[in-house]
């Protein structure tokens, strides 16, 4: 009865584990597959220890690092070809996250230009401060992040509401 259950559940995170992998961006995915792949190996490790059966893991793992040294020793002396190979592929990976870390151009937005400001604000060309700081008050409340709005939204009321009263 307890495999069943173990099994369903197994089953059920697989499925919800496909749907979130179907559903992630395709840069985001290697990272998914590494993180679920580490907590399934956490997970059987539980298990067999549970079960008193990790002592054939601990053995394979004491077998296999001396053979993975030996032939990646051997692989690095007579199949000189592949250094230059792995350098490169590093050396694009380092491009590729430094890239990844510079906000690109489609990040910036445009600059306000006080009519634009004012449109925002929906105050007239002769508003006053107080009147500004209202409106501003006003759209704020309505379109912060916390309230349902976004960033965007927010960093454009504030320019707008600084703009005007800086040429106030």
């Amino acid at each position: 009865m307890g495999r069943i259950i173990l099994l369903i559940a197994v089953g059920i995170f697989a499925w919800l584990a496909w749907q979130k992998f179907q559903s992630s961006a395709p840069q985001d995915r290697r990272k998914l597959l590494l993180q679920w792949l580490l907590i399934g190996l956490a997970l059987v490790a539980v298990l067999l220890a549970i079960s008193g059966r990790l002592h054939w893991v601990a053995a394979a793992i004491a077998l296999v690092l001396p053979v993975l040294g030996r032939t990646l020793g051997w692989l690095s002396r007579h199949l000189p070809w592949l250094a230059p190979l792995i350098a490169r592929h590093a050396q694009a990976r380092e491009e590729q996250k430094k890239r990844d870390e510079q906000p690109g151009d489609a990040d910036k937005t445009p600059p306000l230009t006080p009519v634009e400001a004012r449109r925002i604000l929906g105050v007239s060309a002769d508003a006053g401060r107080e009147e500004i700081i209202g409106a501003h008050r006003k759209l704020i409340q309505k379109l912060h992040p916390d309230r349902g709005g976004n960033d965007y939204l927010a960093s454009r009321i504030n320019a707008a509401k600084e703009l005007l009263l800086r040429d106030i």
